[in-house]
């Protein structure tokens, strides 16, 4: 077996930014999305987000593709969204953003996705982690290092 570090913060919007993400669908779309990532062999770490957009932190060995796993994620839990809660609203936006991060980082990131309303009420977010397509402001192609305080 390969020795591997490979983590991963992946963002996404609901289609048209809608906030579908009530706080009804909230702990069972997680739930879902959870399960679905570990199914698809990855080690998740954190979920979380406000109504129109979901932060998912994992860990992905090199022999799954990052683009494949947020694929996956996306379109079984939009499906599973419209099937088993009846949502036929439900969709996810066409893009997605995804940075990879060190393991020392890994702490902030986690806190940093599972206290995203926080994040947002307080006007505290990080700017390349809430970036889900390239009309965003263009394709980020770095790492700043992370400062969180909460």
């Amino acid at each position: 077996m390969a020795y591997w570090r490979l983590h991963y913060h992946a963002v996404w919007a609901c289609k048209e930014c809608r906030p579908l993400i009530t706080p009804e669908v909230e702990p069972e779309l997680y739930r879902y999305l959870w399960q679905k990532g570990l199914h698809l062999q990855g080690i998740m770490h954190a979920i979380g987000g406000i109504e129109d957009h979901v932060h998912v932190v994992f860990s992905l060995p090199p022999k799954i593709a990052v683009a494949s796993f947020i694929g996956n994620l996306k379109g079984a839990s939009s499906y599973w969204a419209t099937k088993v809660l009846q949502l036929q609203e439900f969709d996810w936006h066409r893009g997605y953003g995804v940075v990879s991060f060190a393991t020392k980082h890994l702490p902030h990131l986690i806190q940093y996705a599972q206290n995203q309303k926080m994040h947002h009420d307080a006007q505290t977010t990080r700017e390349t982690l809430e970036r889900w397509s390239e009309e965003d402001d263009g394709v980020v192609m770095y790492w700043e290092e992370p400062g969180f305080s909460g």
